[in-house]
């Protein structure tokens, strides 16, 4: 290679050749490897957010279309929420759990892509259990509805049924601790919704 290049190229030439050499295998290992801005313009829908929650949404006016684009909110969840919205609205973020899909687990992790609600607590950690938010009115499970009743977090149409079914049995609830009478509500699901409910005589 070297007695090639001698016979066609002067010393100079050779180390010209040499530095475009160099200097375009430079130029290709910085575009390869992203630290040389591309020319190209960035579409918004490409811009990728440290944390996609910084775009946030009103759950009581955001859309199908947008609650898809949430990560682990699909179509059917969507439309969950939508109906939830419709049928008894939202006061708090938390009524999210109200929807069967939706644990705490899930709650922690979509709960900051939507706004908060006036009179949330502030105080709960990234890793706790998070805790309900002050309930101003509580459910009379003496007189309440079907609907009033699955308003209550892990109360969905059968539990509240149920519950309505016990009453009608008992002729009224004396202790909140009679609802672990119906089927499908143990210790901990009555623990979630403890604090939203009274016996009309508190």
């Amino acid at each position: 290679m070297k007695n090639f290049l001698n016979s066609i190229l002067t010393e100079d030439e050779q180390k010209i050749l040499l530095f475009l050499i160099f200097f375009a295998l430079l130029g290709l290992s910085l575009h390869f490897s992203g630290l040389v801005a591309n020319d190209e313009p960035i579409s918004a829908d490409s811009l990728k957010f440290e944390k996609d929650y910084e775009i946030k949404y009103d759950l009581n006016s955001v859309t199908l279309e947008e609650l898809k684009t949430i990560p682990r909110i699909g179509e059917k969840k969507a439309k969950d929420i939508l109906l939830f919205r419709e049928q008894i609205g939202f006061g708090s973020r938390a009524d999210l759990m109200k929807i069967k899909g939706i644990g705490e687990k899930t709650f922690l992790k979509i709960r900051d892509y939507f706004y908060e609600f006036e009179g949330e607590k502030k105080n709960f950690g990234e890793n706790e259990l998070f805790e309900q938010e002050v309930i101003i009115t509580k459910i009379n499970i003496n007189t309440a509805t079907e609907v009033d009743l699955m308003t209550l977090i892990g109360i969905g149409p059968t539990k509240a049924k149920r519950i309505i079914e016990l009453r009608q049995k008992l002729g009224r609830f004396n202790d909140v601790d009679q609802l672990l009478e119906v089927k499908g509500i143990g210790p901990k699901t009555l623990d979630k919704f403890r604090k939203q409910i009274c016996l009309g005589d508190e």
